[in-house]
């Protein structure tokens, strides 16, 4: 893989980043699945379900960064290079159980789930790292580093789901809910720095090194209930959730974290008949993320420096709540469609990030931290939000026996976050218009036109400079061709364009695939095609991301044109209806089994 990013910054002594990455990498996967499905009589079932993983992967990746900082920073610019090579083993073992169990009152019901996973990961990387800090052209000062680091980490968890439900009357239904988790990990990581003198790695990094056990006890409970028949149902609960997070970190510095959080969650759904051809839905439901253990620690992670990070120990649990509304109207007889979506999301002491550039030297959890370098730090931050509405029409053109689609999209979201103690919230906002035409002539006859437009405003509250706007367009045709003697022939042709992103990050290309081939032997089972990826040479890929804190634009490198030829054989209907009503009744297998069914 090769990547360029360019990394705007909103409130920050730094103006741009630019990272350059090339990584090359491996991954050989063994998978094991099974299930074990026991009816043991008409009224309990028990189904296992479990899997083996076996990961080895290698990896080799560089990266060089460029930071240009604004007028008025002691530090102009910093060139870093950072080049990784690493090796990682992985085990990951998964065993599910469900046990069902129905009752002769109908509505009651009983289920038992049980899993358990466990994941085993060992892994070693050498790092080599050369940053070059100027104040000007021609005052620069570097600092270098190599080193290797030995890892090992495994976790273990364990988690029931234990539901009963209970029918009060005809149409009206009592549930109770239990989950019970249980989750501990250990890490056990040593580091390091090349000795120059013996050209070995044997000067110990007690810094870079460190070893925790993580645990984590979560209880859910819940009793819910149901009212309703096929034309309107109502439904409510509430759940209670506590979570107990502990850390216990021995070297190389003794750190202690014990925190318990506890919360009540609500949820709430209606759905209403209004008539025969249309019905509404509305839905709330409200959960929580805790924090992880490494966000709690009060230990900098100087792994990737000159990007660090620290945890913050006062760190609360992210209370969310989501709600939504869909109106929908159909008509068959017509072949109209209408739906109309709303969805909004917000958050209570919203899991931000804090994010500080130093402008000198600057000494944070015991390491210094040189101009250039940046350090963040999860904080709990109002304000967030996530917004979007849909509407979507769909009606047939009987006269060229197709369908024509209309859609249209609103989005917007408000993210919360600091940099340089200064509070920001940046505010992204996209309109959305797209129109489809979906043919239905014929069965050697079929295509599909689409057409979408987005446009996209990024707003921030402090640095007015970082407002931007960009606009994007798909247009895509697809074909298909098909002869009665079985030829046929495949066109899929679509042009992306984007404006308004960073400089060199805009692109207009078109990608087309064409496709053509035979279907052929007995009931046109076998089938032989030509395919040509990319025609024109043209594919590329380009992301924007937007968080509280910067505006990212991604170009990656992706595969361009190339030829396969594929051959493939449909196996149906193995024997005929009545040797296979036979095999049924046991005729054709000892004891009466049922033998083989494909």
């Amino acid at each position: 893989t090769n990547q360029l990013a360019n990394t705007q910054y909103f409130t920050s002594s730094i103006s741009n980043i630019i990272d350059t990455t090339t990584a090359v990498s491996t991954n050989n996967n063994h998978r094991l699945n099974m299930r074990l499905e026991y009816r043991i009589d008409s009224m309990n079932t028990l189904i296992i379900t479990p899997s083996a993983n076996i990961q080895k992967n290698t990896s080799d990746r560089s990266v060089g960064t460029g930071t240009i900082f604004k007028d008025g920073s002691p530090i102009t610019q910093t060139l870093n290079t950072n080049i990784n090579d690493a090796k990682r083993n992985g085990l990951n073992l998964n065993n599910n159980i469900l046990y069902r169990r129905g009752f002769a009152k109908r509505g009651r019901s009983l289920t038992v789930g049980l899993n358990t996973s466990y994941n085993d990961r060992t892994g070693e990387s050498y790092i080599n790292t050369f940053q070059r800090s100027f104040t000007n052209p021609s005052n620069f000062d570097d600092t270098a580093s190599n080193r290797f680091t030995d890892q090992a980490n495994n976790t273990l968890q364990l988690s029931a789901n234990i539901s009963y439900s209970e029918p009060l009357g005809q149409n009206s239904q009592l549930q109770f809910t239990y989950n019970p988790r249980l989750s501990k990990s250990e890490s056990d990581q040593q580091t390091f720095e090349l000795n120059p003198i013996e050209n070995k790695y044997t000067l110990f990094q007690d810094r870079l090194s460190n070893v925790l056990e993580n645990r984590t006890v979560a209880q859910n409970g819940g009793l819910s209930y149901r009212w309703g028949d096929r034309d309107r149902m109502i439904s409510f609960g509430v759940n209670y959730q506590s979570t107990n997070l502990k850390s216990n970190q021995t070297f190389p510095t003794r750190v202690t974290v014990n925190k318990t959080f506890n919360n009540v969650l609500p949820n709430a759904m209606i759905r209403y008949k209004l008539s025969s051809r249309s019905n509404i839905r509305l839905f709330y439901r409200s959960n929580v993320n805790e924090p992880s253990v490494t966000q709690l620690q009060g230990v900098i992670d100087v792994t990737n420096a000159p990007v660090y990070s620290i945890g913050n120990v006062n760190l609360n649990t992210q209370f969310m709540h989501m709600g939504s509304t869909q109106y929908t109207y159909t008509n068959p007889q017509k072949g109209l469609l209408f739906v109309a979506n709303v969805f909004y999301q917000t958050a209570n002491d919203y899991i931000a990030n804090a994010t500080f550039t130093p402008r000198s030297d600057t000494v944070v959890g015991g390491v210094k931290l040189s101009p250039g370098s940046r350090i963040t730090s999860p904080v709990n931050l109002d304000g967030y939000q996530n917004m979007r509405t849909n509407l979507t029409f769909a009606f047939p053109l009987s006269f060229m026996k197709s369908n024509f689609n209309l859609d249209a999209e609103w989005r917007y979201s408000n993210i919360p976050g600091i940099t340089n103690s200064i509070l920001n919230e940046t505010r992204n906002t996209t309109y959305a218009l797209g129109a489809g035409l979906v043919s239905n002539v014929s069965q050697y006859v079929d295509f599909n036109i689409s057409y979408r437009a987005n446009f996209n405003q990024v707003r921030n509250e402090v640095q007015a400079s970082a407002n931007t706007e960009y606009y994007n367009h798909v247009i895509s045709v697809q074909t298909n061709l098909l002869s009665k003697n079985g030829w046929f022939f495949q066109n899929d042709f679509t042009n992306q364009y984007y404006d308004g992103l960073a400089e060199g990050f805009n692109q207009n290309y078109v990608l087309w695939n064409m496709s053509a081939g035979r279907k052929f032997l007995r009931g046109q089972k076998g089938e032989l095609k030509l395919t040509v990826f990319d025609l024109l040479k043209q594919n590329q890929s380009i992301i924007r991301n937007v968080t509280g804190e910067f505006i990212e634009d991604t170009r990656n490198q992706v595969l361009q044109q190339y030829f396969m030829l594929y051959f493939t054989y449909n196996l149906r209907n193995f024997g005929t209806a009545a040797a296979r009503q036979q095999a049924r009744g046991g005729g054709g297998f000892p004891g009466g089994g049922e033998g083989p069914r494909f």
